[in-house]
């Protein structure tokens, strides 16, 4: 068993991961945390009420490594799971990943560099590569700061999975809303970005596994509703650009995965 003896001159990450009947995929996202070169780090999980063989992936993993954490709860649904991380994590920073994602092993040790090196920073992120059902993959795109200062009150700047923010400014701001049963982080973000800088890495340092374009159509709609509403409610003197994008992000979330891997450029 290894032990999480960490030198006080270096910070703890606390890994989030929220996870619900994810039995085929949550064992490698697992391990791409373990992996890591960072090692002064808590995983927690939250298993949040899974009805397939998730729990016992997760209590093997919490027998074999005391740096994981494990909450099992009745299903409550992302926003809320996540909160829960937040609420008993015990690092400096927090950092984001889903039960579906791959980080890569320098991932932490390159956000937390960064972050101790500039104290004003309150949420950073990174590129990360897009890995589409049928096998076709792409880049999310990397976007200046000065660009991510103009466009996060309405669009998602970097993916979930590659967030670290700072754990005491998210407890000052309550956490996730819970009202957002999707497009949490969105709204979580353009709070944060109130608070401090937010920046981005160039390099792709998750690989991002997402849904295929035949998600269901009440999932699609709750997301256009809840993106949207993040926007309204924090750009009261843009509801037009509010609008514009909304419609703009349902209309490519109806294109196939072909049409948005060749958009975001094909790898």
């Amino acid at each position: 068993m290894q032990k999480n003896i960490s030198p006080r001159s270096q910070p703890l990450i606390s890994v989030v991961m929220a996870v619900y009947n994810a039995e085929q995929t949550v064992a490698e996202a697992i391990k791409t945390i373990l992996k890591q070169t960072y090692p002064h780090f808590e995983l927690i999980l939250i298993d949040d009420g899974s009805t397939d063989g998730t729990a016992d992936i997760l209590r093997n993993f919490v027998a074999q490594d005391d740096r994981i954490h494990l909450i099992s709860q009745k299903n409550m649904g992302l926003t809320c799971s996540l909160n829960t991380g937040l609420q008993v994590a015990k690092g400096k920073f927090i950092a984001r990943l889903d039960a579906d994602d791959h980080a890569c092993p320098r991932r932490l040790e390159k956000q937390v560099e960064l972050m101790e090196e500039n104290p004003d920073i309150v949420l950073c992120g990174t590129n990360c590569d897009n890995i589409f059902g049928n096998g076709m993959t792409s880049e999310w795109g990397y976007k200046t700061e000065e660009n991510l200062k103009d466009s996060i009150s309405f669009k998602t700047p970097f993916a979930h999975s590659t967030a670290m923010f700072r754990a005491d400014t998210a407890r000052q701001l309550g956490g996730y809303d819970e009202s957002f049963v999707t497009s949490q982080d969105m709204e979580f973000w353009i709070r944060l970005s109130e608070q401090g800088r937010v920046v981005m890495l160039a390099e792709p340092l998750v690989k991002r596994h997402i849904l295929s374009s035949s998600v269901s159509i009440k999932r699609r709609w709750r997301q256009t509703y809840d993106a949207f509403r993040a926007r309204w409610i924090h750009n009261p003197n843009r509801r037009i650009g509010a609008m514009y994008h909304t419609f703009r992000s349902l209309l490519i979330s109806l294109l196939p995965d072909s049409v948005i891997a060749a958009k975001q450029g094909r790898k």
